[in-house]
């Protein structure tokens, strides 16, 4: 990965790559056709592996091959001019999809009967963390969070994108939030903007930090990892639960610092 530039590999990632096809795609961006070989040599993927990285890309429209009469197949990505209509090609096919599963979700529902759905659930990675967040939003009836938050490693190791998209989220949405977290200089940022996110801030001392968050609503709570190599997070649903969590956090409000 130190042969790529980050904020391009990031970016990749945002539009829908996974991990390796950025990789793959961010170097061929950087250094024009290559042979396979070279690709593995160079992510340090074995060459099955990038073969089917590459068929990967190709069947999206993201690279192609160059065969020469003579020479050994290389590899091509598209002119780095032509991603933004990609990346507007797959926000218009995404659009379509999020209008179909809405429209599928009642049905789905309905055939699942009264199976209920699992007491826990555990997610794991960047992705899987950006997920179980959105469940705080979209299946929160009550229109309330209860947050603890490691203000200070949310900052440093949460995408600032997935911030300012959640935050903004949850204020159409009409989600209120009450929060805790430590009074550092990353908290009293925070607290300036709660107006503008419908949130009120209550402070513990700075030397009191942690590098997670919990947030409780209706009778869920969630429990996110911050770490930077391997977040994770889970959801648990049981009513004593969330309801023991909910007067502890009446507590620790009640005994900290307004802001």
């Amino acid at each position: 990965m130190g042969y790529m530039d980050k904020i391009l590999l990031d970016t990749l990632r945002d539009i829908g790559l996974s991990d390796k096809e950025g990789l793959v795609l961010g170097i061929l961006l950087e250094r024009g056709p290559m042979l396979a070989a070279a690709l593995a040599k160079l992510t340090k993927l074995n060459r099955t592996t990038v073969y089917w990285v590459l068929a990967e890309l190709a069947e999206k429209g993201l690279v192609s091959s160059v065969n020469k009469k003579g020479m050994a197949t290389r590899y091509q990505s598209i002119e780095p001019e032509a991603l933004p209509s990609y990346v507007e090609r797959r926000r218009d096919s995404l659009a379509k999809s999020k209008e179909r599963l809405e429209a599928m979700a009642p049905k789905l529902r309905g055939a699942q009967g009264h199976k209920p759905f699992p007491k826990v659930q555990f997610f794991e990675g960047k992705e899987g963390v950006m997920q179980a967040y959105e469940d705080t939003l979209v299946n929160n009836k009550g229109k309330i969070l209860y947050d603890i938050t490691g203000v200070d490693a949310a900052y440093k190791n949460v995408d600032p994108a997935f911030v300012d998209y959640y935050l903004n989220k949850r204020r159409e949405l009409g989600v209120r939030a009450r929060v805790v977290m430590p009074k550092t200089e990353y908290g009293l940022h925070a607290a300036s903007e709660d107006e503008k996110y419908l949130r009120t801030t209550h402070f513990l001392p700075p030397t009191v930090n942690f590098d997670s968050e919990i947030s409780i609503y209706d009778d869920k709570v969630g429990i996110f990892s911050y770490a930077e190599e391997n977040p994770v997070a889970l959801i648990i649903e049981d009513r004593t639960i969330a309801h023991t969590l909910k007067t502890l956090f009446d507590f620790i409000e009640g005994a900290s610092d307004k802001k």
